[in-house]
């Protein structure tokens, strides 16, 4: 992620921590005595591929860092994160650069074809990184990889992930990053008074649950990623794999399932879902509404920094769909620009966030499953009950494929869902929208890409990835 999903984009708007809640943190840092010897180490391993810049103890490298984040993940990283690593690397300097998937995207593109990259590592979204990798702007890290993995024990979704780059691009072009994973939340409190024990089982105790709370509060009680972009085709891309469709092609009898089960569902959704983004979670707080359908579990830590009794709040992995619960992982992931500079130095960063200690601090203070599996140990009993819910629904997960036309394919999918649900098309209709939606996908790709690749798009070789 985001995200990925944050794996899995997150919005730029989100809300953010607060500077006292930053300042409140407390981190124990292990700190690393480096002397001249060490410094000459680091630095003198050349790599047998690619190009490297030999430096000397005294020169200090700034490392350009692309990542894309919430102003409360930012905070996070630039104040507690990389602190650690710039405190035990003292020639090594990191320069943070936020920006959107996409721009981020744009900027390895210009730098690449600019021919003086410098040292620069990425964090990206695992769907975006398709379009890097198919314009060849990446480097291959296989030679690497040991260095970098050495402490790193990946959870089983991402090691599919590292498996699935490996028979595609014949490499490893990227590395997993961090994970995300939706869940469903809920007003517990509400709940309770109501006399509903437990969440919605499955898709039909959830519009039984819908209909309920409605006719007793008259308020629409759920809110759903509506508002477009990748926020929206994301978690429609998880209902139609529930369903057991395969999304990317729109109109087979999973996906319609789906669109006609999200149609009835909809007259309970709240009328601001049409806003409804990753981020999403003040009206859970203000009884604006009472259900969010799939959303990051970052918001977990946001809301307990505002002072939000978390008692008060259920979170599981959500309803279970005719055919299957399985759950989307997002995240992000860690690349390297082709013609980069300073290898070294690029490495023992792309370690150090790729550690123990620091995946255990995306856990504790941003909520995000990490994906060393090592960094679960011992966590803290207040966010235990939060892993346990990302545990189990990463049990029966899957990763979109991070084919170079995802976002094609988005705007697509937020076209149908605009017909379907918010304009509110006819119910008879579903399955003519959707079969429009799969042909204009599949002459995309036979005037974009060629005949092979839309005859493989339309015989659903490209779908959901699983471990």
């Amino acid at each position: 992620m985001s995200r990925s999903d944050k794996f899995f984009k997150r919005e730029k708007t989100r809300r953010g921590l607060s500077t006292t809640t930053i300042v409140g943190i407390v981190v124990a840092i292990v700190i690393i005595v480096i002397g001249a010897v060490a410094a000459i180490t680091l630095l003198s391993h050349k790599p047998s591929q690619q190009s490297a810049t030999s430096t000397s103890p005294s020169q200090v490298i700034t490392i350009t860092y692309f990542d894309d984040l919430s102003p409360s993940e930012a905070n996070i990283t630039q104040k507690i994160i990389i602190p650690q690593f710039e405190k035990t690397h003292p020639n090594i300097k990191i320069n943070y650069v936020d920006e959107s998937a996409g721009d981020i995207v744009k900027s390895v593109e210009e730098l690449v074809m600019s021919g003086n990259v410098g040292p620069v590592i990425i964090g990206e979204d695992n769907l975006v990184i398709g379009e890097l990798l198919n314009g060849h702007y990446l480097m291959n890290l296989t030679p690497y990889l040991n260095q970098i993995t050495q402490n790193v024990s990946l959870i089983s979704s991402m090691q599919s992930l590292v498996q699935y780059e490996q028979k595609v691009y014949h490499g490893i072009y990227f590395i997993p990053l961090r994970a995300n994973i939706p869940l469903v939340w809920y007003n517990a409190s509400l709940f309770k008074q109501l006399g509903l024990s437990s969440p919605p089982e499955n898709w039909s105790q959830l519009l039984q649950y819908a209909k309920i709370i409605y006719n007793k509060t008259g308020i629409k009680p759920i809110m759903f990623q509506g508002g477009g972009a990748d926020s929206t085709y994301t978690e429609l891309y998880q209902w139609m794999v529930q369903a057991g469709g395969n999304p990317f092609l729109f109109n087979d009898s999973g996906d319609i399932l789906a669109f006609e089960y999200l149609y009835n569902l909809s007259q309970y959704f709240n009328p601001d879902y049409v806003h409804g983004y990753w981020g999403s979670y003040e009206g859970l707080i203000d009884g604006s509404y009472y259900i969010i359908d799939y959303q990051w579990p970052y918001i977990y830590s946001v809301m307990a920094s505002e002072g939000v009794n978390m008692s008060n709040i259920g979170f599981y992995p959500g309803p279970t769909g005719p055919v299957n619960n399985d759950h989307l992982v997002g995240g992000d992931v860690l690349a390297i620009p082709k013609g980069a500079t300073d290898i070294n130095a690029l490495i023992e960063f792309a370690k150090f966030l790729l550690s123990p200690q620091v995946q255990r601090e995306f856990i504790i203070y941003l909520s995000w499953p990490a994906v060393n599996q090592q960094a679960y140990q011992n966590l803290p009993g207040n966010i235990s009950s939060l892993y346990k819910a990302e545990e189990e629904a990463l049990q029966n997960s899957f990763f979109r494929e991070p084919v170079p036309w995802i976002t094609v394919w988005g705007q697509i999918a937020d076209n149908v869902f605009n017909q379907i649900i918010v304009n509110h098309a006819p119910y008879s209709q579903i399955p003519q929208i959707l079969s429009q939606a799969n042909k204009e996908m599949y002459q995309y790709l036979l005037q974009n890409y060629n005949a092979t690749v839309a005859q493989e798009y339309e015989e659903g070789v490209f779908g959901p990835l699983y471990g």
